[in-house]
């Protein structure tokens, strides 16, 4: 007997768009605590993440109990900066996926309901994290600053749509510029909004119905944001993209091998060195070699992105503790720069286009010591000047002459701990 023909074919009705949306949402939900499980283990809760809320607990009652005497209003300021800063970190997601573009993103009505889903997610989100930090600020602002609960809930309301206008914003940005454009425009768009949304709660301070107007004209830039993003065509690709890349800024330091999403590839222009010219001048093959690793670092935030977090980590650490603890400090230092170089100069050699050259071996000993030199130098300047001042403050006159030594000498004391660097590393590698 023959098999009769199948019935039960396709149909993209069949499918809804909100529920289709829930469900990825939740999926998507999973994927990410699934991934962040595997290092919120037993021992992280227990030697981290509980001891970090027990102590931070404690300190924010006293602080609610014995609050010190120099606190004033410039601390209700940072509390808006921080409440401002949570919501740069939104985008407006649609849980798109790349087979949507053949069945699911040629219906009218399921794109319609993609769309509202996606402004509905970004309010919802921004409110969410708006009433989390004004639930934990709550208790400094109300008794501390004397501020009222109505003015806590429009407080929430006003952030939440002033973050869901941002993640509008942002996507228009990103969708309509490209490039060294598309950086400069969120950075100054994200300063600006810093700057209004502080100073409109700030005004509002003063009164719950001052804040309560100010929601309107903010209100209606979000309504004007969402009838643009409506009125958007061919967004399915930047859909896509960012979606891959949330996924895998979440994920990639914790698992970076085992992406189920990975990156697009960026076939873009580089800012630096577009044309790959000489960042060094080549006098020979070691010259050469540490060119292409310079260009290479200053290309990829990879690189240079935990040098920025060592230059700032340092700059709290020679800057808080007295002058003699902070030259100690400022001294010992340079050797976990150099640690964290030398391996990135390891990581590099061993790329696979890299790989192919053979190097001598001399001819890599000096490009390696120069690159430590040189690659931490400018952060041991930034330090050496941040101890030059702290010198002049303290003493005055003549200290402030320790803000043109302090370079020099750390230029020297650089060398000096490569030469005992070297040393070490050959004697490891004997």
């Amino acid at each position: 007997m023959m098999p009769g023909p199948m019935t039960d074919e396709f149909r993209p009705n069949r499918y809804h768009p909100i529920p289709l949306f829930l469900e990825r949402m939740r999926a998507n939900w999973k994927a990410d605590w699934k991934i962040w499980r595997t290092v919120m283990d037993w021992t992280t809760w227990l030697y981290v993440l509980l001891p970090g809320l027990f102590i931070f607990g404690g300190m924010y009652r006293d602080l609610l109990r014995d609050p010190p005497e120099g606190l004033d209003r410039s601390i209700l300021i940072l509390i808006y900066i921080f409440l401002a800063l949570l919501q740069l970190f939104g985008k407006y997601r649609t849980f798109a996926e790349p087979g949507d573009g053949l069945f699911l993103h040629r219906q009218t009505r399921w794109l319609k309901g993609k769309i509202l889903s996606g402004f509905i997610y970004g309010y919802l989100m921004r409110l969410s994290v708006s009433s989390l930090f004004v639930a934990i600020a709550a208790p400094l602002m109300l008794q501390i600053f004397g501020l009222t609960s109505s003015y806590m809930v429009i407080l929430i309301i006003y952030s939440s749509i002033s973050g869901y206008a941002w993640i509008l914003l942002r996507d228009r940005l990103s969708q309509l510029l490209q490039g060294w454009r598309r950086s400069l425009a969120l950075i100054l768009s994200s300063l600006i909004f810093i700057t209004v949304f502080v100073l409109l709660a700030g005004y509002g301070k003063e009164s719950t119905a001052v804040l309560a107007l100010e929601i309107i004209p903010m209100l209606a830039v979000a309504a004007w944001l969402t009838w643009l993003r409506q009125r958007m065509q061919g967004t399915f690709l930047h859909e896509i993209t960012t979606e891959n890349a949330l996924y895998a800024t979440k994920t990639k330091w914790i698992l970076k091998d085992a992406l189920d999403k990975k990156p697009t590839p960026m076939l873009r222009r580089p800012m630096l060195f577009p044309r790959s010219q000489q960042l060094l001048k080549h006098r020979d093959d070691t010259s050469r070699l540490l060119d292409s690793w310079f260009k290479s670092a200053l290309r990829h935030s990879d690189l240079y992105y935990p040098m920025l977090n060592f230059t700032g980590i340092g700059i709290a650490a020679v800057s808080l503790p007295p002058t003699l603890l902070a030259v100690l400090v400022w001294f010992a230092m340079p050797l976990l720069v150099m640690l964290m170089l030398h391996r990135q100069w390891l990581n590099w050699l061993s790329e696979p286009y890299i790989a192919l050259f053979k190097w001598r071996i001399e001819l890599l000993e000096q490009a390696a010591n120069k690159a430590r030199v040189w690659g931490t130098l400018p952060t041991m300047t930034v330090w050496a000047l941040v101890i030059g001042v702290k010198i002049g403050l303290a003493n005055g006159g003549a200290g402030w002459l320790a803000v043109a030594i302090a370079p020099i000498a750390g230029y020297f004391w650089l060398r000096l701990v490569n030469d005992i660097f070297t040393a070490i590393n050959i004697f490891r590698q004997e």
